[in-house]
């Protein structure tokens, strides 16, 4: 193997044990030892052993789980959520919640500056210039995403759903399909890397999401503030271009370098 290749092959093991440690689940006692609960609507499964980097694409998931202190992240859905941070079992919530959502007794909603509405990528030679035209199209789509089913059931995609947003990108790469759709801030910073250029056909959002931090009010001030730092503009773009860089070599290493044995 060139000195390049071992060169790549160690910062795949870099990539591989830097993500196990973000991903990590913090000691089972963290509670007892002043940690709180927090939940999200979903939670990536840990990787098994020798399995590739992968990276989640829900920034909300990445983000929470910088709050130091924190228990392990439940994977709680919206309407769940509410009943729990309304008797006292979760901390905070973070995630895609409707306007006209009913808050509970004691609950607090924040709007976050955050956009997750969806926005689709293409190669710059693409003939799809509006929604309608993905009909019978093919799509790329992240089973941990936000929008599988969504394409197909509103303008008849044909949906082809990867395990993660490495897998989806590389599959729109190699030409297995026509588009790929993504939340609409993460695209935005994936594609101000240059190996993005020829891929950097876009369809601006279709509807808008955005995300919502919900929690007790009760909470103390220093849950409150370190939520606030955690979800706060600069932390969000700091955390999303970190998560497209990571994610960007990821999808290098598998279309470059696919065995390092």
């Amino acid at each position: 193997m060139s000195d390049s290749g071992w060169r790549l092959c160690r910062l795949m093991c870099a990539a591989s044990i830097g993500l196990s440690a973000w991903l990590a689940p913090l000691p089972a006692n963290a509670q007892e030892a002043g940690g709180w609960r927090l939940g999200v609507a979903q939670v990536p499964d840990t990787p098994l052993p020798g399995a590739k980097p992968r990276t989640p694409v829900r920034i909300e998931t990445l983000a929470v789980q910088s709050v130091q202190d924190s228990a392990p992240l439940q994977a709680v859905a919206l309407d769940r959520a509410l009943a729990q941070l309304r008797d006292g079992q979760l901390d905070a919530w973070v995630g895609v919640a409707p306007d006209d959502v009913v808050l509970p007794d004691g609950v607090q909603r924040r709007t976050l500056d955050w956009s997750v509405s969806p926005s689709a990528m293409m190669r710059t030679d693409t003939d799809i210039h509006d929604w309608a035209a993905l009909a019978g199209r093919t799509v790329c789509l992240s089973a941990d995403g936000r929008f599988v089913g969504e394409l197909s059931a509103r303008f008849a995609a044909i949906e082809q759903v990867y395990p993660s947003a490495t897998d989806a990108l590389l599959a729109l790469r190699i030409g297995q399909c026509d588009a790929a759709v993504l939340d609409e801030s993460f695209l935005r910073q994936l594609l101000a890397y240059p190996e993005w250029r020829k891929f950097s056909a876009q369809l601006a959002p279709y509807r808008q999401a955005g995300l919502t931090q919900l929690r007790r009010a009760e909470l103390p001030a220093s849950g409150r503030q370190a939520l606030a730092q955690a979800l706060n503009p600069a932390s969000l773009q700091k955390a999303v271009r970190e998560q497209a860089k990571t994610i960007a070599f990821e999808v290098y290493l598998d279309q470059t370098v696919p065995d390092c044995h």
